[in-house]
């Protein structure tokens, strides 16, 4: 500890980082590696007065080392993140352990402050904590002094689970809690999943060779929310669980630096020597989160030591993780637990309103926790809220804050996997650019299969490839961006509206174009009294129908445009649908009339159908004038005897 103005500290060991609330306990903090020989600098005994605060601050943040007085203040303060980022800044992998974060209270140390290890101080006994912070500040740590109780004589706490699990060691101190280092808080309002939980926990608790679990699927399906549960629903069963987050795989090994004193290591330990220690030592629980790159896959797969009594655990939204070990995918909420979700929220919600927003999210559970902020923060009625979805839903995708993962939303969560794809395989961004464009469910992969339709670029070229057209729609159903089922692929409808809202207008109206071009190319024209044809119409009209409410008339598409409303409306017609059938007649009948003409034979033809629709629906009178102007039309430009006039006059015999 320095004199009180604090001049003549020179190189102190420690400056004290806190914020006024918790000034009790820095003191303390301070007083107790006072009295363990370390020199100390903290605000309330060295800043006295008339010192130049500036100066004085600029030479505590220059001792050796930091100790965090870590609360929920203390992360809400700008200065006090100023003071911990400076240290940061000096060590950024943790390696010479210049920050040791003391939590005073229950609190989740966010970005770069989380995978710290931090010391908890708080609901123990005095005694207890000021070990904790002797310990902690105790660096480099060396062997203990006294010999280590022998494992093997332990009673084993909770059920035996095989090996790794409920083996061997006792608890850390609480007995019912293990010491997590930057392992996310609890979500509060997780809800269902029990089924995989219990899967989870039978893999992990699998005795033999598997080291080794992947929690894979979508992003925003839950996958880390799972993984949070679980670790807390069966804390009891581990002495120690580390996180990793390794989304950034130039950032794991800081991470893991970090986590190495939980282990007894050195944070200079190489990072494949920390995964092993944590593998060898029985209840203990790595956790390696979002490992969607392939280079973190890679690295964890060069880490990945001899199975020990530990247990590691991958959450990635890549699939083909099986070389890793046993997988749990997870798919989307089933409806009742998505409906659960809002329920939580808000009781009093109509479940009729509650389903159909579910609905329109696609039971993506990260989706309805954003809706339900959505709900929360701007009080619109949930009926409205579903109008919106409905009609403005990649829009919303950017609406609402999920209260457990500040800043995450829909709109953003599937764009690291894009980015990393437009670099590696440019080709499955402009093939997803078509899916998003087509119904979600069952979109054939033979409707791509004639290149010479596509616009030139890489999809072109790949889909001229067989290797490399396999590898391009491997890629999105290895990001899990679509899942694939022999020749047809699901995409999920906010994939497809996040994908939608990413195009630009010209990029959107091209791929339109090109969706137009091969529908066209492949669908039977030849339909009326034609059953034949019918099968193959019948499978691709949802994406038929999604197509053209994407699409609109320009010059690149006009002609094929035309062609799939009539027929379309043609297949509607034949199949006693003609009020959906009307809207597609006329829509045909407005784009021919702009490009060719109000006396065009197209027009005539389009006309012709129309007027067949309306009487269809017992509307004669409206049917009558069209019958008559698409004759006038094809008896000026063919003659009277033409069979096309012949035909419309046929009709108009059967109005009467």
């Amino acid at each position: 500890m320095g004199d009180r103005g604090g001049s003549e500290v020179t190189s102190p060991d420690f400056f004290v980082s806190y914020t006024g609330k918790d000034s009790a306990w820095a003191e303390w903090i301070a007083w107790t590696l006072n009295a363990t020989g370390y020199r100390v600098v903290i605000q309330a005994w060295d800043f006295g007065p008339g010192s130049n605060f500036v100066d004085e601050m600029h030479r505590a943040l220059s001792s050796t080392r930091m100790a965090v007085v870590l609360s929920t203040d203390y992360l809400a303060s700008r200065f006090a993140s100023a003071e911990w980022q400076a240290a940061w800044r000096n060590d950024p992998l943790g390696r010479g352990r210049k920050l040791v974060v003391f939590r005073v209270e229950d609190c989740d140390p966010p970005g770069l402050l989380g995978p710290i290890a931090a010391v908890d101080l708080f609901g123990v006994e005095q005694e207890t904590a000021r070990d904790r912070v002797v310990a902690a500040a105790h660096f480099p740590p060396g062997p203990p002094d006294a010999e280590p109780v022998f494992p093997g004589a332990r009673p084993a706490v909770g059920p035996a689970v095989g090996a790794g699990v409920g083996v061997g060691v006792a608890p850390v101190f609480p007995p019912d809690l293990p010491v997590m280092g930057g392992v996310p808080a609890r979500l509060a309002h997780f809800v269902g999943r029990d089924a995989l939980l219990d899967q989870l926990h039978a893999r992990l608790a699998a005795a033999g060779s598997v080291a080794v679990t992947a929690v894979a699927g979508m992003g925003g399906v839950g996958k880390t929310a799972l993984v949070v549960e679980y670790i807390h629903r069966y804390a009891q069963l581990f002495d120690r669980v580390g996180w990793v987050p390794a989304e950034q795989p130039e950032l794991i090994g800081g991470f893991l630096a970090g986590l190495a004193p939980v282990v007894g290591l050195s944070a200079e330990a190489e990072p494949a020597v920390v995964v092993a220690a944590w593998a060898r030592l029985p209840r203990s629980l790595l956790v390696f989160d979002n490992a969607d790159d392939p280079d973190a896959i890679r690295a964890i797969k060069g880490v990945r030591p001899s199975p020990g009594a530990g247990r590691l655990l991958v959450t990635s939204r890549r699939r083909g993780l099986t070389a890793l070990g046993t997988t749990v995918t997870v798919p989307v909420l089933p409806r009742g637990e998505a409906m659960a979700m809002l329920a939580g929220r808000f009781p009093a919600m109509d479940p009729v309103v509650a389903d159909r927003i579910c609905a329109l999210l696609g039971d993506l559970p990260l989706a309805v926790e954003q809706a339900a902020g959505y709900l929360d923060q701007t009080g619109t009625p949930p009926g409205e809220y579903a109008d919106l979805l409905a009609g403005q839903l990649g829009d919303m995708l950017e609406e609402g804050e999920v209260t457990d993962r500040p800043g995450m939303t829909v709109a953003v969560l599937w764009e690291l996997s894009l980015q990393r794809l437009r670099g590696e395989c440019p080709a499955a961004v402009e093939l997803l650019e078509l899916w998003a464009l087509c119904d979600p469910e069952k979109i054939p992969l033979g409707l791509f299969a004639e290149p010479a339709r596509f616009d030139d670029g890489p999809l072109k070229d790949a889909a001229g490839n067989r290797a490399r057209w396999a590898a391009t729609t491997g890629a999105l159903v290895g990001y899990s961006l679509a899942r694939r089922d022999q020749d047809m692929v699901d995409v999920h409808r906010l994939v497809q509206a996040a994908t939608r809202r990413a195009m630009s207008p010209t990029v959107r109206t091209a791929r339109a174009g090109t969706l137009v071009r091969l529908l066209r190319g492949i669908l039977p024209e030849d339909i009326m009294r034609n059953p034949e044809a019918w099968p193959v119409w019948r499978v691709y009209l949802p994406h038929v129908i999604a197509v053209l409410g994407h699409t609109g008339a320009d010059d690149a598409t006009i002609d094929g445009l035309s062609w799939l409303c009539d027929r379309t409306a043609t297949y509607l017609q034949e199949h006693a649908q003609p009020a959906a059938a009307l809207t597609l007649f006329h829509r045909a009948l407005a784009i021919d009339e702009a490009v060719y003409g109000p006396d065009h034979p197209e027009v005539a033809t389009d006309l012709n159908n129309l007027g067949l629709a309306l009487w269809a629906l017992g509307r004669a009178g409206e049917a009558l004038p069209l019958l008559l102007r698409a004759l006038a039309i094809a008896e000026a430009v063919y003659g009277s005897e033409h069979p096309s006039g012949q035909t419309i006059r046929y009709n108009l015999d059967q109005l009467d």
